[in-house]
């Protein structure tokens, strides 16, 4: 069972809203995982995380601005919980004074040595979670999207030696 469907059961039973975009890549998930690892690189190459810094490992805390479709790049912080490389980022962040919580993940699935599915995704928590899912949700899933697609499109570049 993959961390994904995991959550989307999770969310069900506490009321949680989770959204989630899943991409097929032509490269390794090993190099998939070298772009997603390397946070410091995020701004080059990610259109939703357009600066973020830490270490993808368990316990740090990272700093990022994040840029939804129609509004002005917003700061935030989490705690890296899970980090199994070449599988598994997650990290947690929390709003309002704690009055919503957002469970990010971030899992590589091997289809092939040379290709994988990147599932990217959170579920939003707590009471808060409701209002802000209807007032940003879609802006959230496409902001996936398009990680997704710039992480294809560096991903199978540097795999084909064009970058």
């Amino acid at each position: 069972m993959t961390i994904a469907r995991q959550n989307r059961g999770t969310s069900r039973k506490t009321g949680g809203r989770c959204t989630e975009r899943r991409i097929e890549i032509g490269a390794p998930p090993e190099l998939v995982w070298d772009f997603l690892a390397d946070f410091e690189g995020w701004g080059a190459w990610n259109p939703l995380y357009i600066e973020t810094n830490g270490r993808a490992e368990p316990g740090e805390r990272i700093r990022f601005a994040v840029k939804l479709e129609g509004m002005k790049p917003g700061k935030g912080h989490g705690t890296i919980g899970t980090v199994k490389p070449n599988e598994l980022l997650e990290y947690t962040m929390a709003s309002f004074g704690g009055l919503m919580k957002i469970h990010r993940y971030i899992a590589v699935e091997e289809i092939s040595p040379t290709r994988c599915t990147v599932i990217n995704g959170e579920v939003m928590s707590g009471p808060m979670s409701v209002l802000v899912y209807r007032a940003v949700g879609e802006k959230v899933a496409r902001g996936f999207e398009g990680m997704n697609e710039a992480l294809r499109k560096v991903a199978e570049q540097k795999w084909m030696g064009q970058a």
